[in-house]
């Protein structure tokens, strides 16, 4: 389904709060793997919000295809299995994918032990995958994720990059860490 090397328009783009006011100068998104690197308060969540449709905001946001978005906070109903949740999900899809890729995800990411493990019982890490994948379970053309290495181990870290590295999907990053990504990533925006 990928649009290789997609264009994503920002045109004037600005975002008001109560204490301040995010306000980026225009860009364009061209490359596959592109991330968006900035200090707290610099709008990199902003715009990825933006970009989903997420936000209200000034200015222009212009894509084609279609777009999942993967937040930095996670919140699931704690009292649910892993494999139940990921079912829900794809179940409410627009497109639901086949259980395969349900199946090949949790493999990937390497948490096939914790599939009848409730949400609230796994830890930081485990969440961080399964936030990983409830965006990486929709077939889309660009993934826009938000610190997906936040509580991300070094293993986790590297199965990420090698799941991006082997799409054929533009991913836009926002991340902190910039140095854990910079080998794979094709341009670096910083805000």
């Amino acid at each position: 389904m990928s649009i290789m090397n997609s264009k994503i328009e920002v045109l004037d783009f600005s975002k008001k709060y109560v204490n301040h006011q995010v306000v980026l100068d225009d860009f364009i998104i061209t490359k596959r793997v592109n991330l968006i690197v900035g200090k707290n308060g610099s709008g990199k969540s902003t715009l990825l919000k933006a970009m989903a449709g997420l936000i209200n905001h000034d200015g222009a946001i212009s894509y084609i295809g279609k777009g999942c978005y993967m937040d930095e906070v996670f919140s699931y109903p704690l009292d649910v299995d892993l494999y139940s949740f990921l079912e829900l999900l794809n179940a409410t899809s627009e497109i639901p994918s086949e259980t395969k890729r349900i199946d090949k995800l949790i493999s990937y990411f390497e948490l096939d032990n914790k599939v009848d493990e409730t949400l609230n019982t796994l830890s930081k890490g485990m969440k961080a995958k399964v936030n990983l994948i409830q965006c990486l379970l929709e077939d889309a053309d660009f993934y826009l994720l938000d610190e997906p290495l936040s509580g991300l181990d070094k293993k986790g870290i590297q199965c990420l990059k090698r799941y991006i590295s082997n799409s054929e999907s533009q991913f836009i990053i926002s991340t902190h860490l910039d140095k854990d990504l910079i080998d794979i990533s094709n341009a670096v925006i910083y805000l």
